[in-house]
């Protein structure tokens, strides 16, 4: 499999979450000789920490992760953006597939995977997201700020500002919502990506 029969010529960045070394061993090296770089996380608040602390392309998701599943994950992900998610799962019940796709999911695929369908699916959801991507490239300016999503940067009065993903995210939420009041609670839910009636890990 050569890199540009899936990237062309772009390195994506996925994160993959998965409590089984064996498919945490199979799905990065499939991944990796697809021309992908990957970031491993063994449990549910490992991927939700991995993906608060950077930024990913694409998230792959086992469902029946510890500590917090990939359903939940799912979730908290797609409150804050679009970026592509592909559950993998044992389990492929219909009523399992549905919980998926309404938990946000681009894709939902049942163990034991196949390496091109897999990668072709992943890569439908790349290709896709970086269309909508495109379409949504328009700087969003509030006085002199302005950021630019397509390049994921800001800045103010002309200087670049070095912000990690989450006070990207929250700058973005603020400024799309710079007419309105913004609550707390709001916040916790759109932005931090869990309730804030749950702890702080959540």
């Amino acid at each position: 499999m050569t890199r540009t029969d899936y990237t062309a010529g772009r390195v994506y960045r996925i994160l993959y979450g998965d409590d089984d070394p064996d498919m945490q061993t199979l799905v990065e090296l499939i991944l990796r000789r697809a021309g992908m770089r990957v970031v491993l996380a063994n449990n549910g608040q490992e991927a939700l920490d991995a993906w608060r602390r950077d930024h990913f392309d694409g998230v792959v998701l086992d469902v029946m992760m510890p500590v917090i599943d990939g359903l939940e994950i799912c979730r908290r992900i797609r409150r804050l953006s679009n970026v592509p998610i592909l559950l993998l799962t044992a389990r492929g019940q219909e009523d399992e597939v549905v919980d998926g796709l309404q938990a946000g999911a681009d894709d939902y695929i049942v163990k034991p995977i196949r390496q091109k369908e897999f990668l072709a699916r992943l890569n439908v959801a790349l290709k896709r997201a970086e269309r909508m991507q495109e379409q949504e490239a328009r700087p969003i300016q509030y006085q002199d700020l302005v950021i630019y999503p397509q390049r994921r940067t800001v800045t103010y009065r002309g200087r670049r500002l070095d912000l990690s993903p989450l006070e990207y995210h929250l700058l973005v939420y603020l400024a799309k919502k710079s007419e309105a009041v913004v609550t707390k609670r709001e916040l916790f839910d759109n932005v931090w990506g869990f309730s804030s009636e749950m702890g702080s890990g959540y």
